[in-house]
């Protein structure tokens, strides 16, 4: 997200508040554009439809996109860390030539699998009609598309059209849906749902083939990837599998649970309080991506120029300390910001929930959910610093242990009762945050190890 940000940071830097209010505006949907666009979406529709159509029918509409949006990002997760390195190791030799075909293979292969699960669950497993099976098909195939065309947006430099197309397309969703919704039911709805999400997708798409107008060369390069970067596919897999384990686990044990459609089985109380959990860490996300982020690539940069230039001993063990310090800088300033948000949602919980619809019930799990939010995006952070020095196999153990914990906490919790949940959540991201500052900083003690050992190939072998 480095490349994107410093533009957005320009923005910020101006003499005006207006500047700050649309820099990190814009940032807002680079980095958090597709979820954001479904959760609030569907927060919103949920509102406004729950006295203009059945509540079957709006559980059956709910349903359909919480299953789409698990298995789209479970599914997509690996192809599109492996297609992320592809496209930076291009920019990074100027040869994006290769950045459509790049595209449309990882659209193919984050959607196909998909696509046949879904054949088979909504026409063979689920019990309901064709026309909706065939929709919820049709938003799979574009919740996944919009999925993989994010991975560009951060080495485009077109933040005001891609802003557009997420605002316009949800805010298209929800008006399309509220009109068509409450005369044709969960039909009408999904099919008007999917339509604003497909506007999204097509002007993303757009966006990128303006950005790299080459035809389309070499679309099987990518395969090579995979092999190469085995880490990083599995890690994706691991890491989104991680978010949804505690839901999939719910859904299987606690007997409070919501089942449309002969098959699709939801807690509504638990996962509505999570999607709005999650929100909270949109501020965050959107800063680092502006400031945080920009000022340790900076210096991460540094650290490794001066090392192609030749630079002495002594300046290389200066630059290790200013990536450090960055780092922790970049660590601090994320937890500062998500305390503050989060200690203000955990107050004000009961009139969030009323406001979205919500129930008193409901008030317990969100401020876990939040509290697990606050860790999560700090685990994130550890992991993305991960990244940065190709620490794949460490990135990869931390992504397994949160798949495991959130998990497992999440099951043994739910042993206890209703009142429970969403402390294993909460735990699991507690835990993993710890994991993750103590990966961090043993890389980051032992960076030049790992710069001209670790992830040299002529030493590896590799």
């Amino acid at each position: 997200m480095a490349g994107i940000g410093f533009t957005l940071r320009r923005l910020t830097q101006r003499d005006d508040l207006i500047g700050a209010v649309i820099g990190y505006g814009h940032s807002v949907f680079i980095s958090a554009g597709p979820w954001l666009l479904t959760v609030l979406a569907l927060v919103a529709i949920t509102v406004i439809l729950r006295d203009a159509m059945p509540r079957e029918s709006l559980e059956l509409f709910r349903s359909i996109i919480v299953y789409n949006f698990s298995v789209s990002l479970v599914i997509t997760g690996p192809v599109i860390l492996v297609a992320t390195r592809y496209l930076a190791d291009r920019v990074f030799e100027k040869r994006v030539d290769t950045a459509p075909a790049l595209m449309v293979t990882a659209m193919v292969l984050g959607t196909a699998p998909g696509l046949a699960l879904g054949i088979w669950f909504y026409f063979f497993v689920c019990t309901i009609p064709i026309p909706l099976a065939l929709l919820a098909l049709a938003n799979y195939a574009v919740i996944s598309a919009i999925w993989v065309a994010g991975l560009f947006l951060s080495a485009l430099k077109a933040y005001v059209r891609v802003t557009l197309s997420f605002g316009f397309g949800m805010a298209g969703s929800v008006a399309l849906t509220y009109v068509v919704g409450a005369e044709y039911g969960e039909i009408g709805a999904l099919a008007a749902f999917s339509g604003g999400l497909a506007l999204t997708m097509l002007v993303l798409m757009a966006t990128v083939l303006a950005e790299y107008r080459y035809p389309m060369t070499r679309p099987g390069t990518l395969f090579r990837y995979f092999r190469d970067y085995w880490e990083l596919a599995l890690s994706g897999l691991a890491y989104n599998l991680a978010i949804w384990i505690d839901k999939w686990v719910l859904w299987a044990t606690v007997p409070d649970t919501s089942v449309v459609g002969g098959a699709l089985v939801t807690l509504p109380l638990y996962d509505g309080a999570m999607f709005l959990a999650y929100l909270t860490i949109v501020p965050a996300l959107a800063i680092f991506t502006v400031a945080v982020e920009t000022r340790f690539f900076e210096d991460y940069q540094r650290f490794y120029r001066q090392i192609g230039d030749h630079a002495t001993l002594d300046a290389i063990r200066e630059n290790q300390l200013s990536v450090e310090r960055s780092a922790t800088g970049g660590l601090r300033s994320v937890m500062v910001i998500q305390i503050v948000i989060s200690v203000l949602v955990i107050f004000f919980a009961p009139t969030i929930l009323e406001a979205a619809g919500g129930a008193s019930r409901q008030i317990a799990m969100f401020r876990f959910g939040v509290l697990g939010a606050l860790f999560h995006v700090l685990m994130l952070f550890c992991g993305i610093l991960l990244m940065y020095f190709d620490a794949r196999r460490p990135a990869l153990i931390l992504n397994l242990v949160f798949l495991f914990a959130n998990g497992g906490f999440t099951w043994a919790t739910a042993q206890l009762g209703f009142p429970y949940l969403g402390y294993g959540y909460f735990a699991a991201t507690l835990l993993c945050f710890a994991l993750g500052v103590v990966l961090v900083f043993s890389v980051l003690r032992h960076l030049p190890y790992f710069t001209f050992v670790r992830n040299n190939p002529s030493v590896t072998g590799a």
